[in-house]
């Protein structure tokens, strides 16, 4: 899969090969339905992250992630038996536009402070999150929301599994540059 992969955000550098590897394992071994086509992933900072916030969700606060849908839009998450599958189905239509994933690279490292992780940590959720809301999750309600955080853990249990999570290859910007 031609995947694109974006870094916007001045001192952060990540391995795009691990990033291609989460991707192609979600992907082939999730087991939820996904849209066909490449992938952009965009990492970022807080200033692109706020105009992009403000203007496709009127919000111009920070942000963890924004994920926008490509040519095939899920509504509903669909589960499916990736073992079954004889073709990876992002693979049929090498035109097609799977969506784009804007990742907040400094929202991470403040959420792996609050949380008690580590920005790598922090980078992936995102990136898993972001997979599953192009697969048709949600999270903006109570039950959509657990649902999510399922799926979420699902996600991040089967990369690591799978020997493609953690990131290992990564670097973030120093925080006194903000």
């Amino acid at each position: 899969m031609n995947d694109a992969i974006a870094i916007r955000c001045r001192g952060f550098k990540i391995c795009r090969r691990q990033v291609k590897k989460v991707l192609k394992t979600l992907r082939e071994r999730a087991p939820w339905e996904f849209p066909a086509g490449s992938l952009s992933i965009a990492f970022v900072d807080d200033a692109t992250t706020c105009e992009l916030h403000e203007q496709f969700l009127d919000d111009p606060s920070k942000t963890d992630v924004i994920t926008f849908p490509g040519d095939e839009i899920f509504t509903q998450p669909e589960r499916r038996d990736p073992a079954a599958a004889s073709d990876c189905k992002a693979d049929s239509d090498e035109g097609a536009f799977a969506g784009e994933i804007v990742v907040c690279v400094p929202q991470a490292q403040r959420a792996a402070e609050q949380f008690g992780t580590t920005p790598a940590d922090e980078i992936l959720l995102y990136l898993v999150h972001g997979w599953l809301h192009l697969a048709g999750l949600d999270d903006l309600a109570d039950d959509t929301r657990r649902q999510m955080r399922a799926a979420e853990t699902e996600a991040l249990d089967l990369l690591r599994a799978a020997g493609v999570a953690p990131f290992t290859r990564i670097t973030f910007p120093d925080r006194d540059s903000e």
